[in-house]
């Protein structure tokens, strides 16, 4: 009898601890993302892969974000790999500028970015779902698997999360309905007590900093797009309106279109106001009104005219635009 009120405590003991264990773990989770959620700066550096046509871009992308008060600020480097060009996207007290070193050029939106929808390189984005979803417990720190909805890349249904024990990013990765990874985001370096100042979210004072990038350099190559949904090239003219050079592609087949990409460097900085429905991308803004299509894309203004195309088939057509280098 002696040796089964034994097992029956040494049984009680273990369950006992088990509950408190995972009670305690539970907490410590708790604490932790309570911690991080007050963080009011960061920088975050990492390497992303994006397939799109079966070709894969690369980006080396730099985010800094700073919160005074009520004000969060943004800034977001994007560095295509391949075709050697440089984005840059604030959001700060004015607004979201989309900035283009190699045109000199800035853009103004209206928008939420980068908070509207998810983006594998926003630390509150990925805070954010770890907080609504089921937290698995790895050897290194976390895992989490959360369904996601990416506004303008339909492919994506959902989301896989890495971050060591104090909630550092470690690894992101898109998927689709197949489970392919769509996106796929290695986080270099992550360090929230990094020094920054306000000064740094200037937009005119980035864009004067990114000219001097040696690395960032004009190239005047014209893209091409992979998906021409069922039409064919007709015809490439070059025209000249006043100094700036316009590339102008003739689509014709099931659906015509034109695309026009617009290049050359101005002296001045040039401040564009946009005023036109934004669409929000992983890698960049496009914005979009009566059957025409625009966006920033590496280097180059690139805007697709087309009574026949959606504008979810303008998307398509547009982030699946190439130099013929890497087609």
């Amino acid at each position: 009898m002696k040796k089964i009120y034994m097992i029956v405590a040494v049984v009680v003991a273990l369950l006992v601890g088990t509950l408190i264990f995972f009670k305690f773990k539970d907490h410590s989770l708790d604490k932790t993302i309570e911690k991080v959620k007050a963080y009011d700066r960061y920088e975050l550096t990492c390497q992303m892969e994006m397939a799109q046509n079966d070709e894969l871009k690369n980006y080396e992308v730099k985010v800094d974000y700073l919160k005074k008060e009520k004000d969060e600020y943004y800034k977001v480097e994007l560095y295509d790999k391949s075709l050697n060009q440089a984005q840059i996207i604030i959001r700060n007290q004015e607004g979201v500028f989309v900035l283009t070193p190699t045109m000199n050029q800035i853009f103004k939106f209206q928008s939420d970015w980068p908070t509207n929808s998810p983006k594998p390189y926003i630390y509150r984005s990925l805070i954010s779902l770890l907080e609504k979803n089921k937290v698995e417990k790895i050897k290194d720190g976390y895992k989490v698997q959360a369904k996601v909805k990416y506004p303008n890349d339909q492919r994506i249904v959902s989301q896989e999360m890495t971050f060591d024990k104090a909630l550092n990013p470690k690894r992101v990765v898109c998927l689709d309905k197949d489970e392919t990874e769509i996106i796929t985001t290695k986080i270099s370096t992550f360090d929230p007590h990094i020094k920054l100042k306000l000064s740094q979210f200037n937009q005119n004072q980035v864009l004067k900093k990114a000219k001097k990038e040696t690395r960032v350099s004009y190239d005047s190559s014209i893209l091409y797009p992979v998906a021409m949904l069922g039409s064919d090239l007709d015809s490439e003219t070059v025209s000249v309106i006043d100094g700036k050079k316009n590339h102008v592609l003739k689509f014709k087949g099931e659906k015509s279109y034109t695309v026009v990409e617009s290049y050359g460097r101005k002296d001045d900085v040039q401040v564009n106001v946009i005023q036109d429905e934004v669409i929000d991308m992983v890698d960049g803004f496009a914005y979009y009104s009566n059957n025409k299509l625009t966006m920033i894309n590496s280097g180059l203004i690139c805007s697709i005219y087309s009574q026949d195309l959606t504008k979810d088939e303008m998307v398509s057509v547009m982030t699946s635009m190439q130099s013929c280098a890497t087609k």
